[in-house]
């Protein structure tokens, strides 16, 4: 039976929130560089939990009026450790918090840095609040120029011309030719078994496909008006449910059995905007918004309910969101429910990034994304393709495969996941719809997880290190040396730079440090050998595989 179409969306609230009619107080503090007097202009200062957040001036200071209570901060910003956090900060009525120094850690050494020593000198005896950061592995993906490739003849499932007859599809103007009023089939699903549902909205209907991709029968799609709805799309439940979200004028969420047969259906209010996907998790509709964030929803007898929102799309115990961040680089962040981030994976790539997409969760919980890339700025003359990623959540690479752009717009669907881990694309130009199957391999079963050993021994000329320090800026970690000159550091999965320091005296002068480069996997024990402090071969002397040396700050 279909609801009437009064239902409202119920928003279940994560949290109390503190009462607003009590006077407010304030937060305020100095944003600054680890171990550096330079402030950190331009940094966000959010509020976990709430629409606030503040901007750091050129001196690095911001200020936040709450109403009181304890909150959780997060800090992002140009040149940062993406993620940082500060925790645990009460607010009283009426009254300033003030954190004072607040150190975040950046992501490379900044320019104009003083250093530690002196930095403590000029501070005096201020003990600095120190930013927490999640572990941050560094992922370099595959690739130094823009491969244009095709497809095999054996991975198209579906070639479908214009038309209304079975497995035809209604297209209007050329999308391979940037034609603003080019339409097609807005999305597709893939179902539990391996079959296609494409919606025809052209046709007002939804087609079947085998997973062989040939035509299975197909059914018709209500339409909220005289002219057809584009911004709609669809998931499949693994027992064959079928749920479509319209975002016309009156947005709607139906429910279809697997006959096709409309079970169930409510309007949702005109304020539900920004919906990016819907997908179905663990059988029920998720909606995943343009913001990164995520609702679940379920349609009954009372209308819709939601839970949410969440900090990203589920993904087992944690919550899943992808953006770039610049030219080069993206993060996968990999958060708790409660929005606290329990790791920031890096991607950097060689060839410039335009856009990042989750695709989705396959079932082995591998997080699979479309990396949008493209040789050059945004002329004729621009290569592009699309490197689709399957993440684990250590943070490690499963697979990848380059495919072209799918010549799609970007408000439709351009891939779904199928059961076996493969990644379904649709493409279209004006002769045709293809559906092109794409394998990614699956993470192994037996996959190294946790962290990396780094160990080895430092030397000050002939005599051992003792004291002497070796630390990862992005790591957050800074063990000394033993008597002996032996070190051990552990790790996340990633590129890391480890820099070496000797033990300053007090009121001596900072001494030089020296770098190295160091690639490790999850799990694995790395061995640098013999690092030399000084001397005119300064840096690893042995060890299994010797890390990459670079050149000591000036």
């Amino acid at each position: 039976m279909i609801l009437a179409r009064t239902a409202t969306l119920i928003l279940l609230a994560a949290m109390a929130l503190p009462a607003e009619a009590a006077p407010k107080g304030s937060v305020t503090g100095i944003l600054r560089y680890k171990g550096c007097l330079t402030g950190v202009p331009g940094a966000k200062v959010m509020v976990i939990g709430r629409e606030k957040q503040a901007t750091s001036d050129t001196g690095g200071r911001f200020i936040l009026e709450l109403p009181p209570g304890k909150y959780s901060f997060v800090i992002r910003g140009p040149s940062l450790v993406p993620d940082q956090r500060v925790d645990d900060v009460a607010v009283a009525a009426g009254a300033l918090k003030d954190l004072g120094i607040v150190e975040v850690w950046a992501d490379e050494r900044p320019a104009l840095c003083v250093p530690d020593a002196a930095a403590a000198a000029m501070t005096g005896d201020v003990e600095p609040t120190v930013a927490a950061a999640p572990d941050l592995p560094a992922v370099d993906l595959p690739g130094t120029s823009v491969a244009v490739g095709g497809s095999g003849a054996s991975q198209v499932l579906v070639r479908g011309s214009p038309g209304s007859g079975p497995g035809q599809f209604g297209l209007q103007g050329n999308p391979s030719r940037d034609d603003e009023d080019a339409l097609g089939p807005p999305t597709f699903a893939v179902g539990p078994a391996g079959g296609l549902l494409v919606l025809d909205v052209l046709n007002g209907r939804i087609q079947r496909f085998d997973p062989r991709g040939r035509p299975a029968g197909s059914f018709p799609v209500a339409r909220a008006g005289p002219e057809p709805v584009f911004e709609q799309d669809i998931a499949v439940a693994d027992d064959g449910t079928l749920f479509v979200i319209t975002e016309g004028e009156s947005p709607a969420l139906t429910q279809y059995d697997a006959g096709g047969k409309v079970l169930l259906s409510g309007v949702l209010p005109p304020s539900f905007k920004g919906v990016d996907q819907i997908l179905s998790v663990r059988g029920r509709p998720t909606f995943l918004m343009l913001n990164g964030q995520s609702i679940r929803a379920e349609l009954g007898w009372g209308g819709i309910r939601a839970e949410g929102p969440r900090p990203g799309l589920p993904a087992g115990d944690v919550y899943v969101q992808a953006e770039r961040v610049g030219r080069w680089s993206a993060v996968v962040h990999f958060a708790a429910a409660d929005g606290r981030v329990r790791r920031t994976v890096n991607l950097r790539s060689a060839i410039p990034i335009s856009r990042v997409r989750l695709v989705g969760v396959n079932r082995r919980g591998d997080v699979v994304l479309a990396v949008d890339r493209h040789d050059a700025a945004d002329d004729e003359g621009t290569r592009a393709e699309v490197l689709l990623v399957s993440l684990t959540p250590q943070g490690q690479i499963a697979g990848t495969v380059t495919v072209p752009p799918g010549d799609r717009r970007w408000l439709f669907r351009e891939f779904a996941l199928a059961p076996d881990g493969a990644v379904v694309q649709m493409q279209s130009d004006l002769a045709e719809v293809r559906l092109v199957r794409w394998p990614l391999p699956s993470s192994p079963k037996d996959a190294a997880t946790g962290e990396a050993l780094v160990r080895g021994k430092v030397l000050d000329g002939a005599r051992p290190a003792a004291g002497s320090t070796v630390s990862s800026g992005k790591a957050h970690r800074s063990p000394p040396a033993g008597a002996d000159g032996a070190f051990e550091l552990r790790l996340p999965p990633g590129t890391w730079v480890l820099t070496f320091r000797r033990a300053t005296p007090a009121g001596g002068p900072e001494p030089s440090p020296l770098e190295l480069k160091v690639t490790v996997a999850a799990g694995a024990t790395l061995d640098v050998g013999t690092v030399q402090l000084a001397g005119p071969k300064a840096g690893p002397t042995s060890g299994s595989t010797p890390p990459v040396h670079r050149e000591p700050f000036p």
